[in-house]
């Protein structure tokens, strides 16, 4: 790890992809626990944090099970957005310059 690396952000981000796929049923702290190496205070604080920054949120029917929250879905569609975007600009700019060798 470089200087600049921290071990809490890189369990933080990890436990965000473990939780990616549980959008259904959630997923308990104490799996997140075990998988990420840590103890269940690194966990809470991790889910703490991750609940602040509205990017998880425990089940509206069971609060000891969580998941991710909207945050990284409007994220990875707005990227998605973006991409289109740039390649329809791409595909316009392609087809001007097409149109001058033909």
């Amino acid at each position: 790890m470089s200087n600049y690396s921290s071990a809490q952000i890189q369990r933080t981000l990890v436990a965000i992809e473990l939780m990616a796929g549980h959008e259904v049923y959630g997923i308990e702290p104490k799996t997140l626990a075990t998988q990420l190496g840590c103890s269940g205070s690194d966990v809470t604080r991790i889910l703490a944090n991750l609940r602040e920054a509205g990017w998880a949120e425990p089940l509206r029917n069971d609060n000891q099970r969580w998941r991710l929250n909207k945050k990284p879905v409007h994220i990875c569609n707005t990227v998605s957005h973006n991409i289109t975007n740039a390649i329809r600009d791409l595909q316009i700019e392609q087809s001007k310059y097409s149109e001058v060798t033909a």
